[in-house]
Parts: structure tokens; sequence; C-alpha cells
């Protein structure tokens, strides 16, 4: 008999939770995103997510390739994807096509993810004078 000394989660570890950001009040996690772009055959292996702030509003911008031969369905491919991570996310995007083979490859550890908001200043003195 083998006795453990930690808790067993249930259903094991998902995902780091370093990786989930706060979108639009919601809690996001990129992981999502790739799961959901690499469930679809119709769509290559890279893609970008960006998050941007555009008048206090998160907008987020998702640039993916559509493989060549399934570049005459783009709008229902695109359409499809947008149905999957509403879904999956409860977000909206704002999808890019670009041709196939030409977003960033990586060799090590792909860095696909570009969050551009401006972050909140953490020990800043509401007190203090500019």
């Amino acid at each position: 008999m083998v006795w453990r000394t930690f808790r067993v989660l249930k259903g094991g570890v998902q995902r780091r939770m370093d990786h989930i950001t706060k979108v639009k009040g919601v809690l996001f996690s990129p992981v999502t995103v790739e799961e959901t772009v690499r469930s679809m055959p119709e769509l290559g292996n890279e893609y970008e997510l960006i998050i941007a702030n555009n008048k206090d509003i998160d907008v987020i911008s998702l640039n993916i390739e559509i493989i060549p031969q399934f570049e005459n369905k783009k709008s229902d491919i695109v359409n499809e994807l947008l149905k999957r991570l509403k879904l999956k996310t409860s977000l909206n995007y704002k999808i890019e096509c670009y041709p196939f083979g030409s977003l960033q490859r990586f060799e090590v550890k792909a860095k696909r993810l570009k969050d551009l908001r401006e972050k909140h200043k953490e020990g800043v003195n509401i007190n203090d004078k500019k």
C-alpha cells in the first residue's frame, strides 16, 4: 500500500494560473485560444493573440493563417472560429487572416500573446504630486 503525504487534485492540473489574465472583466486563458485554433484542421498551427485597450475597452485581436487549400472557405472558417471562441471564452475577437507561412515562427518557446494594455502601477500613492 502506498501512502500519499499530499493532496490529489481530481482531474489533475489543467493549466498554469499565471497564464490567466482579466479581459473585459472575464478571466481569460490564452491556452483556450490555442486549443481552439489547433482543433480546426483548416488553420495553421501559428497564430498571434494581441490584447489592446481602445478607449478603456479591451480589444482582442487574433491573427491566424488558413491552410492554402481552404482559402476559398475563409469566411466560413472565420465564422466557425468566432463561434467556438465565444462559446469557450465568452469574449469577442477581431480576427485577421494572413497568408500561410507569414506569421512569425519560433524555435524554442513561442510568444504568441502580446498584451499591449497599460499595466496598473503598484505602490503609487494617490497623494504623490507629479
